[in-house]
């Protein structure tokens, strides 16, 4: 692992039924969410787990637990999921909080949480280059007949995804890994958007 430290940013927002987290918090330099922030939701040293009580494990499913089956070929929430984390890796060569195509695809505390975490790396001189490696299943609708609001699991792969000094340098050489994600996705007068996600510490999948 590097000697250099840096602010990191992720994603770290709530899922539907929890009372939203703070959007940020500082930690210590680590591959961006790999970057699902480079996510952005702020990455404690702890990392951002919203554990169970009773069974001290983290309360997100990993991939593989029991989850609905019933996802259709296309399905509009799993799409704006994968666009919401496509637009961030664009946004991030550039660390522009301000890329049209965020707002396409999230709202609300997933917008306000990933344009803040842009913006801390913009401060920084830093930029987020590489893949994220998404697997997303959808994990509940509300209402069953016509659903408006649509849970999401994931385990993202943030392996490759890194943070990078103006210069070209790392600002980070230590790679990422598997972090379970939960988001919540609604459907709006816009179409379907990511409105909240939190994001696990590596190996939560």
């Amino acid at each position: 692992m590097s000697d250099r430290t840096t602010t990191m940013y992720w994603p770290c927002a709530a899922s539907a039924a929890a009372t939203p987290p703070p959007a940020t918090a500082t930690g210590t330099a680590r591959s961006l969410l790999g970057p699902v922030a480079a996510l952005v939701l702020a990455l404690t040293a702890g990392g951002c787990d919203s554990a169970d009580p009773e069974r001290g494990q983290p309360s997100v499913p990993a991939l593989g637990s029991a989850v609905s089956a019933t996802q259709p070929a296309t399905d509009p929430a799993v799409d704006a999921y994968q666009g919401m984390w496509t637009a961030y890796t664009r946004a991030g060569l550039t660390a522009n909080p301000d890329d049209p195509d965020l707002a396409r695809h999230a709202t609300g505390l997933a917008l306000t949480t990933l344009r803040n975490g842009l913006a801390g790396y913009r401060k920084q001189r830093q930029v987020l280059k590489g893949d994220l490696v998404t697997t997303p299943q959808t994990a509940n609708a509300s209402p069953a007949n016509e659903p408006a609001t649509v849970s999401i699991v994931d385990c993202l792969d943030t392996t490759n995804f890194l943070v990078y000094r103006a210069d070209g340098r790392l600002a980070d050489d230590e790679p990422g890994g598997r972090r379970a994600v939960r988001a919540t996705v609604i459907r709006s007068a816009d179409g379907w958007k990511v409105s909240s996600f939190g994001v696990q510490q590596v190996g939560t999948c």
